[in-house]
């Protein structure tokens, strides 16, 4: 009887012992969603032309760059894909929130995975990795402008991880949809998902709401009624 009485709390320490990650891991999700809904603005679609002087001689082209919200489970992350790029193809933006830090994972031309990581200060998201075997220390910057109609990236690196960084590339151009004359000024609909601009209409027992991008409208499918209740009760 004594040796069942010792056992009771020590199989009820492992029990909550086993189960506090999965709080921690929820409230981690949250803190993550959190950070990356500060780059909002860089969701949705952008057409862009990109500059590169890498040949010696000036050339351009015209690429487009998608960002939008993927969720699974309790996780949140913002996918990018790149139609036409030059020196990118994809990539995947991630919050560590153990580290503070945004982690870019792109994908290059031909197929190889490339790990920034930075942070995101007074509207420009920096982010830098070193290449292990030149020890160059390789950049790209993302900034919006004129209150989100407007963005403009940058690839920079440093020899040797010294010296002045030099322009491998950049791309600038507008939101698809969006123009000067009125985006900037125009106020839009809250993303029932995120909170950001949104501009996707969406249904729920017969009432419109807004999405962001096309990862935020599945997400809103998927738990119609988890989105309104919370939606309405800010409201």
């Amino acid at each position: 009887m004594m040796r069942r009485a010792l056992l009771a709390p020590v199989l009820l320490a492992g029990i909550f012992a086993f189960t506090a990650p999965a709080a921690d891991t929820k409230a981690d999700s949250a803190k993550a969603k959190k950070a990356l809904m500060e780059v909002g603005e860089f969701i949705g679609g952008w057409n862009l032309t990109g500059e590169t002087k890498t040949t010696g001689k000036l050339t351009s082209w015209k690429e487009v760059a998608t960002w939008s919200w993927k969720f699974k489970g309790d996780d949140s992350w913002i996918n990018i894909e790149i139609k036409d790029g030059r020196f990118f193809t994809k990539g995947e933006l991630k919050y560590l929130t153990a580290k503070k830090l945004y982690e870019l994972t792109a994908t290059d031309k031909d197929g190889k995975a490339q790990v920034f990581t930075g942070d995101f200060k007074k509207g420009k998201l920096a982010l830098e990795r070193k290449d292990e075997k030149t020890s160059d220390i390789q950049r790209l910057s993302f900034v919006t402008l004129s209150e989100g109609v407007r963005m403009a990236m940058q690839y920079e690196t440093q020899a040797g991880g010294k010296g002045l960084f030099a322009s491998v590339y950049k791309s600038t151009g507008n939101k698809d949809g969006e123009s000067f004359a009125g985006g900037a000024t125009t106020k839009k609909p809250e993303c029932i998902v995120t909170g950001g601009a949104a501009t996707i209409a969406v249904s729920y027992m017969g009432k419109t709401y807004y999405v962001c991008c096309s990862g935020c409208k599945d997400e809103f499918n998927d738990s119609p009624k988890k989105y309104v209740d919370a939606f309405e009760k800010k409201k």
